[in-house]
């Protein structure tokens, strides 16, 4: 995959969906227009993190999958159980990560451990 600067991929975005403008996109982020056009221009390849996060929640995703190429705009809907879990994680403090993925694996261990059902051992 050919890394793009998040300048790049977002106008990929914006290309590809013909209801998102610019001045909509900023409006929605709570930047003003001049932060965008600066991109767009080449001014900004790569803008502040707080203003890519901005960017990002404006179109329904996050940093992280928006610049991994996992968020493709409308045209491939998103795991939304998957990106509900990313979302939360962004949220929390590195200890709590931590927390949430131990108890996962936990989860996961457990599970893993059972005794899995077959036909002759179900009642």
């Amino acid at each position: 995959m050919t890394d793009r600067t998040f300048a790049e991929r977002l106008k990929a975005v914006i290309d590809e969906d013909p209801t998102l403008t610019e001045a909509g996109l900023a409006t929605k982020a709570g930047l003003s227009n001049s932060v965008i056009r600066k991109l767009f221009k080449g001014n900004t390849q790569n803008p502040r993190v707080d203003t890519a996060i901005k960017i990002c929640e404006a179109l329904g995703t996050t940093l992280e999958d928006f610049m991994s190429g996992a968020f493709q705009g409308e045209a491939v809907p998103a795991d939304e159980e998957a990106q509900r879990i990313r979302t939360l994680m962004s949220q929390l403090t590195p200890e709590e990560r931590v927390r949430l993925v131990t108890y996962g694996e936990g989860m996961r261990d457990a599970r893993q451990m059972a005794p899995q059902e077959t036909p002759l051992t179900k009642k």
